[in-house]
């Protein structure tokens, strides 16, 4: 259902840097934004991941964020209106990087954000269930994962940035549906496909009321741009 209150597509930031850019969500994310007319920057540390982020359309900036400093990142973002922190250790990595990389780099990169100015929007990828205490019985290396994850949202949320918090359970790689549930306090359990990640992150950017906002996201039967604004009119 739409309403008076629904943005328009001129309300999505020319510029969008991603952070983190050659992840299975971002070059997915990439490839949306770029098909809607918008310029992506795509940060990455591997120059040879180059091609893969040119054939969906953005444009590489080879940057290690682990190494970088602030200004460096600022320098990368360039004319970015939108910073998305899509960047994490990844899978086989030990503790010491989820701390370095899933929260290190997000603090930086949020630093290097309020350089741009006030305005730039800030859209962070965390998962269902990270604000909670680490679950009893967590191995040690989800442990860390966990913590520097809730860390780096509740830094985001104190800080003076135009922040939203997307929040997906269990990440799975088939097509997108283009359908989700948009909750809030959901349980961890629920699965979201990477593709629809994507595809929610770019109704995020081109509304800014869910502007200060945390949002869970699952498989759902409801469109997605539905489900967001059902969600956004509970207040």
């Amino acid at each position: 259902m739409t309403t008076s209150s629904a943005p328009s597509l001129s309300e999505a930031p020319a510029t969008v840097a991603i952070v983190g850019g050659h992840g299975k969500i971002a070059l997915l994310l990439t490839e949306l934004l770029a098909d809607s007319g918008a310029v992506v920057r795509n940060i990455v540390r591997n120059p040879d991941h180059a091609t893969d982020i040119e054939e969906r359309g953005g444009t590489p900036v080879v940057l290690d964020v682990e190494k970088a400093g602030v200004e460096d990142l600022v320098e990368a973002y360039g004319d970015a209106e939108a910073v998305v922190y899509a960047a994490g250790a990844g899978g086989g990595s030990n503790a010491f990087r989820k701390y370095t990389m899933d929260l290190g780099g997000s603090l930086l990169a949020q630093q290097a954000a309020l350089e741009l100015g006030p305005h730039t929007r800030f859209v962070q990828i965390s998962f269902i269930g990270a604000q909670n205490p680490v679950a009893e019985g967590t191995d040690a290396i989800f442990s860390a994962y966990w913590d520097a994850k809730r860390i780096a949202d509740d830094a985001l949320m104190t800080s003076d940035l135009p922040w939203t918090i997307v929040k997906p359970g269990a990440l799975l790689d088939d097509p997108a549906t283009g359908t989700l549930t948009v909750e809030s306090g959901t349980s961890r359990g629920a699965k979201t496909r990477r593709a629809d990640v994507a595809g929610f992150i770019t109704l995020v950017l081109a509304d800014p009321r869910t502007i200060g906002k945390e949002f869970d996201i699952s498989e759902g039967d409801t469109p997605m741009a539905e489900a967001l604004e059902a969600h956004l009119s509970q207040g």
